[in-house]
């Protein structure tokens, strides 16, 4: 499958991932990319409550969307998700 993303202001990109959890890992670790340069404070407020809530819905909604052959897309904060079976 492939997740891609954009990150308000950061910019985009996309991986190919073998589950959805890994998905859910690229991603996290994007946004930890994306906001290197931000205080720990910033990164630890963006990470609860704009990737936790995306990563949730990823496991379930996106996860189901997929196994499905459906593209899933959400969108969280500045945040927009798209995963899709290929």
């Amino acid at each position: 499958m492939r997740i891609s993303w954009v990150i308000e202001d950061h910019g985009g990109d996309s991986a190919e991932c073998p589950t959805v959890d890994t998905a859910a890992e690229a991603l996290a670790a994007a946004v930890r990319q994306a906001y290197a340069d931000e205080g720990t404070e910033t990164l630890a407020n963006i990470l609860l409550n704009t990737v936790a809530p995306l990563r949730m819905q990823l496991v379930t909604d996106g996860r189901y969307a997929v196994e499905h052959g459906r593209t899933w897309e959400a969108r969280q904060g500045g945040i927009f998700v798209t995963l899709s079976p290929n």
